[in-house]
């Protein structure tokens, strides 16, 4: 890393359990919205029969239901999929509506290029652009259309693949397999970004996020280590050049969901992504 590069732009910690105002409030129902630079993170309770909806968006995101939810999820095109947590669901370019059928937690990733991006509660954080986040592309990249659903709980785990990747045309997810109990302190991972932001999305379990802001030769830029312990549902975003690792705590089941945009050429170079053929160019025959 380029010690000559200050690193102003510090992590943020949302726990979305009544501390920060939900935008959305009806009935049972509960969204919040929390922005990186290039994406937004909609996380919604709901109950059974309530109806989440959001302004036509310009390009595909996901919608992540967790182990215990259900949903159905109707685009503008007539298409429905049935989704059954843990299940992860690509939505088209367009208006979507997503019908709880089992009350619990929903989870929207969609680019920062459409309307929602202005609902967020630290909306005006990004007012100026962090110029080390690498951007999201001109034009979406064309995806496959339509929509698609995973179910998880089909998706094997693989010795030496990191969990379970998928994108979107300009977003990727990584939907972790659920951890029982704390994770291993001899066995954490502290590592850095230099040209994206994170976001780490919990929605299960207690975890503690552990992030060191890199010394450069301004003693100016220093500051101290953070322990954060957030408790489910939380979003926390970390800016590059943080080193960080994150750790499950306490007993009983943990989930932890990473998003990016644009997606990563290094995951999808390892051949991680597990729906990149969606989005390789036709081969010639």
């Amino acid at each position: 890393m380029n010690l000559d590069v200050a690193v102003p732009w510090s992590p943020a910690f949302f726990e979305l359990n009544g501390e920060y105002i939900a935008v959305d409030r009806h009935q049972g129902q509960h969204s919040w919205y929390v922005r990186g630079q290039n994406f937004v993170a909609v996380v919604s309770w709901a109950a059974d029969g309530e109806v989440l909806r959001e302004p036509a968006a310009p390009d595909e995101h996901a919608i992540l239901v967790p182990a215990g939810s259900a949903v159905d999820v109707t685009s503008y095109r007539g298409e429905r999929v049935v989704a059954t947590g843990p299940a992860l669901v690509v939505a088209p370019a367009g208006q979507v509506e997503v019908t709880v059928r089992r009350a619990g937690y929903v989870v929207r990733i969609f680019s920062a290029r459409g309307e929602v991006a202005a609902k967020a509660v630290n909306h005006s954080t990004y007012s100026t652009a962090n110029p080390r986040i690498v951007p999201l592309p001109p034009a979406p990249v064309a995806g496959p259309g339509g929509l698609r659903v995973v179910s998880l709980a089909d998706v094997a785990e693989v010795p030496g693949r990191l969990g379970r990747i998928y994108r979107t045309d300009s977003l990727m997810i990584n939907w972790f397999a659920p951890q029982d109990g704390p994770r291993d302190t001899d066995a954490l991972s502290p590592h850095s970004h230099d040209d994206f932001e994170q976001a780490s999305i919990t929605v299960a379990g207690d975890y503690i996020h552990h992030i060191r802001r890199p010394w450069t030769r301004r003693m100016r830029d220093w500051r101290p280590d953070e322990h954060v312990q957030v408790t489910s549902p939380s979003v926390t975003l970390i800016p590059p050049g943080n080193v960080h690792t994150t750790r499950a705590v306490g007993r009983g089941r943990h989930q932890l969901i990473d998003v990016f945009a644009p997606p990563r050429s290094d995951f999808i170079e390892r051949g991680w992504v597990l729906n990149q053929a969606e989005y390789e160019p036709p081969k010639e025959k």
